[in-house]
């Protein structure tokens, strides 16, 4: 691309015009004339006047753009303004225009376009200072710029008649769109936006390149306008030939993403540290939990066992009571029968002492008194047993009244129906009548003259075996049975223990439901059986495994489809999740498990997690319904119901391969079923098991009914049973038989003693005198066993006390006993995971045989087991919240210093929280930063590969390539008398092989991106080095340091040192770094070259078919030779293909002539009319030359020249001669 056409409008002092351009360009006239006026207006299209790209008025030495020791500098707006020796033509607000027409040369593709830029200026007052201000800026791009169509200056500078007025900025937008079409015309507000799209143009692009680029380009044009000596070549070749690749964003990334990844790194060391304490809190807290329990059992068995030692103590001591008791009452029947005996021989010795009086009558009549004395003896004990018959008696009424009562109750009847029925309720109502309207009055009977009323006792006698009878066949038909059939009160037995059983079953099953609420209350899920069990069995056996439930990680977050999805899964909610490397050995042990236990299932979830990372699931799945705190639970389910769909009816169902609707009906395997789940077996969140506690609790109230009326029944049916057990048969006949012979017996001796004559009698000495012996004997025993008795009955009292201090002591203890199970059935409720019921019943069986010392030891060490452990617990959690995120602190609350019940409830509390948030961080948290983690490092791999190392490698071969080329042009140029040639060279800085040859190493390592990253890639020691040191680099704290070094490793530029050589055939190439000896044009000619190889680097002359092939020089050629000048030309505009516009005074040009092709002759004179505060103007001369006719003209005059110094050097000689 060149520049066809420049329009320049207010710009300096020229004239608002056009200016045509051909390949070579010439800007003459005096010093102050407005040539370089001219060239700054090209330069500030080409770099839109950007800070650090351009410097106005470049041909003036040591100038700047930044007015260094208070030199005033040219600006846009003073350019704008028309500012000259610091008055102004224009003094009011101006806008002013520069507009370049560029169109691509033979051999390019470009379309040619045009550059705008517009500005507005305005004059600052201050004092008496004036200072000319920008006001607005504005650039435009205007495409499809054909001959008949481009941008001119009538466009810009509008005739209305009157007068020809400049388009204002405001309205330069909208005119442009009319002329050329919107889609023609791009505006662009920053300059770096005008810049990129600018240098796109250049290239023939439809876009703009990249900033770097651009500014590259505009600083290396505005670079080569004037002539500067190059301070060092090695810099020059690398900051302005070889373009510098703009890694800093790539950089800044990988640190980014280095920085992320060991940010995530600490993350999860941070987890994993967290993970692990509260892994040891948890077995601190667990290991309270059953210390405690431990703890509670043994204070319990050791109350069962002082219990069992009292009660054991009160039945020894009872029994040496009855043992006494026994001993006193057997030496009360021997002292009595010894009484007896001695009063025997007593009597014999009277009688004796009688017949040695002789008195024989009266032997008779004592021994028939004798035999009065046994009957009224018989007939008392008689009438005892009487009494007692009476009591049974009168047993038999009140229980034949309750029995009357209880067969009232419909508990009763409900409780046995067939038993109870019509003929039992006849007979009973038979007997009761009867004992009603026979009634017997045995005290009455008691209390009369027995032996003078033997027919009252006769009549009484019939009456009451009638009774007796009656009373048998009643005792028969519910004690006894009749015949061969059983009793009733076995039927009523069996029927008892039936209801019992039914009793302890539905206890049984009240018990279990009240667990399960009491879980629920807890928000924990009463599992199945088997699944319980195969918990217990994993944890027994594998305590690392981590054995978890499904139902307790997943929450159904849309509650409408709760049930059907719940019920679809089934038996799968209860899943066992364990850790992967031991899912094997669960399985094995759950196979292993008697009965039911074996049929848990254990997910597989390193399996899941592979297939659920290849699923796509659809938006209608019911995954998409739920929420999970466990990686494994979510994988789970994904890969194995993430393919059913919720959909809203049976119509969409049956065309659903795997479906579930709200009403729970559910398809698949090309069939469709209900689903359906009572509420009270939702398990899935908190929410279903809130719903499952009120169903179950529901559930439990009506199984407290069921249970309320069997005891009911039960109890009742006991109280009849009981009714019946106090019936016996009745013996009142007998013994009224028994007292009517006794009565007659006793009128018989009456009569025989009455009859008994006194006068007969005989004597026995000797006799009478044995039987005083005998019973002095007698008397002495008596007297023996008396003393016995007074002793045994002072140790009955010893005893006796003995015993009530033992039953104090027993009811004390085994009130302990019942407060320690309350206390262990407190702490059920706290922790339902304890079977209380088996615990008991082994406490009991060991506190019989218990060895208190041992047991009381055990306790102690139980205890300090608690105190280690609360320590311990406490430690753990105090580190662990130190460390840990706001939302994963665990509460604890100091510890008080008391080891209750209160204490066990907190931890408790403390342990299902420490569960919840390591089962979040473990299984959730730390498995999603886990892939996180390796995302970001196979990402920073490819970055790090990509972005750093293959760009790196590529610029250093590219910028080779480049030099290479820049030498396969040099060659075939030769310049000046010496026939010198120019090459660039370079060479390897140590440092920076070391890094080039890490960087070759990464990229040709076939391991990276198969599955291996940078950080595990197997490298050599010295790229292990460098690996690390850049590691360090991109982590650094210091990010602004540590940017710096790393864009300093990453350009590309920094690995070679570069030189130019100058060669001239026959002597030893001179580096141009150490060359000072040469004259001015020798040095001005390399600067030329090498700019010139600067320019086309910048320009991308390598890359495409269009670029910018036009430059600018001020004060060209100042210290060249003609002949040295015309070969640089020669090669800027031939071999290098680019438009050359160049700046001479008047006196200077005229050895070029012949190769210009426009001159624009600039000259500053006087005006007529003052121009704002000036009195001179501006003219521009254009010409287009002829350049054979030049050449020809200059070919001639050389001649004449030649001719005429021929002529005077000749006439010199003749002169002299």
């Amino acid at each position: 691309m060149y520049l066809k056409k420049l329009i320049l409008v207010n710009w300096g002092n020229l004239p608002s015009s056009e200016f045509e351009f051909g390949p070579l360009n010439l800007f003459s006239g005096g010093n102050g004339s407005g040539k370089t006026t001219a060239a700054d207006a090209i330069q500030t299209l080409m770099t839109a006047a950007h800070e650090n790209l351009f410097q106005f008025n470049p041909g003036q030495d040591e100038t700047t753009q930044r007015g260094r020791g208070g030199k005033k500098v040219r600006t846009l707006a003073s350019y704008i303004l028309g500012c000259d020796d610091g008055s102004f033509a224009r003094l009011n607000p101006t806008d002013g225009y520069i507009a370049g027409v560029f169109h691509p040369t033979d051999n390019e593709d470009g379309s040619p376009f045009t550059a705008i830029l517009a500005v507005r200026a305005y004059i600052e007052k201050s004092a008496n200072h004036k200072l000319a201000k920008q006001d607005s800026l504005q650039f435009y791009i205007l495409n499809n710029q054909y001959p008949d169509q481009e941008l001119s200056l009538d466009h810009l500078v509008l005739n209305l008649g009157q007068g020809k007025s400049v388009l204002t900025l405001e309205n330069c937008h909208t005119s442009l769109i009319q002329k050329f079409g919107n889609r023609n015309v791009e505006k662009y507000d920053t300059k770096r936006a005008y810049l990129r799209r600018l240098y796109g143009a250049f290239r023939g692009r439809k876009d703009a390149v990249p900033e770097s680029e651009a500014l590259n380009s505009a600083k290396a044009f505005s670079r080569f306008m004037a002539y500067k000596p190059v301070q060092s070549i090695d810099r020059f070749v690398s900051e302005e030939i070889l373009e510098k690749k703009d890694l800093g964003e790539a950089i800044r990334s990988i640190s980014g993403q280095l920085k992320t990844i060991h940010g995530m790194e600490r993350d999860a060391a941070r987890l994993k540290d967290s993970i692990e304490l509260l892994s040891q809190a948890r077995e601190q807290s667990q290991n309270y939990i059953d210390t405690w329990s431990r703890f509670q059992f043994q204070e319990y068995t050791l109350a069962q066992h002082d219990y069992i030692k009292r009660q054991q103590d009160y039945v020894g001591n009872k029994n040496q009571q009855i043992e006494c008791q026994d001993t006193i009452n057997s030496h009360q029947q021997s002292i009595a029968i010894t009484r007896e005996r001695r009063e025997q021989i007593h009597e014999q010795r009277v009688s004796l002492e009688a017949q040695r009086l002789g008195v024989a009558a009266l032997q008779e009549k004592d021994e028939l008194s004798k035999k009065v004395k046994e009957q009224e003896s018989k007939l008392t004990r008689l009438a005892q047993v009487l009494m007692q018959e009476d009591k049974q008696l009168q047993t038999t009424v009140q229980v034949s009244q309750q029995m009357s009562g209880l067969l009232k109750n419909n508990l009763l009847l409900q409780a046995a129906p067939d038993l109870l029925e019509n003929d039992a309720l006849r007979q009973h109502k038979a007997f009761v009548q009867f004992l009603k309207s026979d009634a017997l009055d045995i005290q009455a009977l008691l209390g009369k003259d027995i032996l003078n009323d033997i027919q009252m006792l006769e009549r009484q006698l019939d009456s009451v075996r009638t009774l007796q009878s009656q009373q048998h066949d009643w005792t028969n038909f519910w004690v006894h049975g009749k015949g061969q059939s059983q009793s009733i009160l076995k039927l009523l037995n069996t029927r008892f223990s039936r209801l019992e059983m039914e009793y302890e079953r539905i206890a049984r099953e009240r018990a279990s439901k009240q667990k399960e609420i009491e879980r629920l209350g807890q928000l924990q899920v009463s599992y199945p059986d088997y699944v319980r069990r195969a918990i217990e069995a994993i944890e027994n056996a594998l305590p690392q495994a981590d054995p978890r439930v499904l139902c307790d990680h997943v929450e159904v977050v849309q509650p409408e489809w709760q049930a059907a999805i719940e019920g679809y899964l089934g038996g799968a909610r209860y899943s066992i999740i364990v850790e992967p490397d031991y899912e094997a050995d669960a399985i094995r042990i759950i196979r292993n498990l008697p009965g039911r236990a074996s049929k848990a299932r254990v997910i597989q979830g390193e399996k899941a997690l592979r297939d659920a990372e290849r699923l796509t699931i659809d938006e209608n799945s019911i995954i998409n319904t739920l929420s999970f705190d466990h990686a494994t639970a979510k994988n789970y389910l994904i890969a194995s119901y993430g393919a059913v769909l919720c959909v809203a009816d049976t119509e969409e169902l049956r065309m659903t391969r795997r479906g579930v609707t709200r009403e729970c009906l559910a398809s698949g395997n090309y069939s469709m079923w209900r689903c359906d789940m009572d509420e009270s077996d939702l398990v899935f969140g908190v929410e279903a098991r809130k719903r499952a506690t009120v169903a179950k609790q529901s559930e439990l109230d009506r199984i407290t009914q069921q249970w309320q009326a069997v005891n009911d029944k039960m109890q009742a049916l006991g109280e009849f049973i009981r009714c019946i057990e106090q019936v016996k048969h009745l013996n009142l006949a007998d013994v009224l038989a028994q007292m009517l012979s006794c009565h007659r017996e006793l009128q018989k001796l009456e009569n025989l003693i009455n009859q008994i004559d006194l006068d007969d009698h005989g004597e026995l000495e000797q006799k009478l005198s044995e039987l005083k012996a005998q019973e002095e004997k007698l008397r002495e025993e008596e007297d023996f066993l008396i003393k016995q008795v007074g002793q045994l009955e002072e140790k009955q009292s010893s005893l006796k006390r003995m015993v009530a201090r033992i039953a104090d002591e027993q009811d004390a203890t085994q009130s302990h006993v019942e407060t320690c199970e309350t206390a262990l059935r407190a702490m059920v409720e706290i922790w339902p995971k304890i079977d209380i019921d088996a615990e008991l019943e082994l406490a009991d069986q060991q506190a019989a045989g218990l060895d208190r010392k041992l047991a009381l030891e055990q306790k102690d060490a139980l205890e300090q087991q608690l105190h280690s452990a609360e320590r311990k617990l406490d430690e753990y959690i105090r580190q662990h919240n130190q460390n840990a995120m706001p939302g994963d602190a665990v509460p604890y609350d100091t510890f008080s210093g008391n080891y209750n019940l209160h204490l066990f409830k907190t931890i408790c509390s403390i342990q299902r929280q420490m569960d919840s948030i390591f089962n979040r961080l473990k299984n959730n948290i730390l498995v999603e930063k886990h892939g996180q983690l390796s995302k970001l490092k196979e990402s920073f791999n490819n970055a790090f590969v990509s972005n750093l190392c293959h760009s790196i490698h590529q610029a250093i071969n590219d910028g080779k390539r480049q030099i290479e080329m820049l030498n396969h042009e040099l060659k075939f140029h030769k310049f000046g008398d010496d026939r010198e040639t120019f090459r660039f060279d370079f060479e390897w800085l140590p440092e920076y092989k070391e890094y080039s040859k890490f960087f070759e190493e990464i990229i040709r390592n076939p391991e990276l991106g198969d599955g291996q990253t940078l950080f595990d890639a197997n490298l050599t020691k010295t790229s292990i080095r460098v690996r690390d040191r850049l590691m360090t680099m991109l982590l650094d704290e210091d990010e602004d340091k540590a940017l710096r070094e790393l864009d300093r490793i990453a350009d590309y530029r920094n690995y070679h040192r570069y030189e130019i050589y100058k060669e001239v055939a026959g002597k030893t190439p001179i580096a141009l770094s150490e060359y000072g000896t040469g004259s001015g044009g020798q040095l001005e000619t390399p600067a030329y070259i090498i700019r010139a190889a600067a320019i086309t680097s910048a320009f991308r002359f390598s890359e495409g078919k269009s670029h910018l092939r036009m430059v600018l020089v001020d004060e060209a050629f100042s210290k060249m030779d003609e002949t040295r000048s015309r070969e640089v030309i020669q090669y800027l505009t031939q071999s290098l293909g680019l438009q050359l516009v160049f700046i001479m005074p008047t006196s200077k040009c005229g050895p070029y002539m012949d190769l210009i092709t426009n001159e624009f002759v600039y000259a500053k004179c006087p005006s007529s009319v003052p121009r704002g505060e000036l009195q001179t103007r501006v003219l521009v001369d254009r010409k287009v030359c002829n350049q054979e006719q030049i050449k020809a003209l200059w070919e001639s005059h050389r001649n004449t020249i030649y001719q005429q110094a021929e002529l005077d050097f000749m006439q010199s000689f003749a002169i002299d001669s």
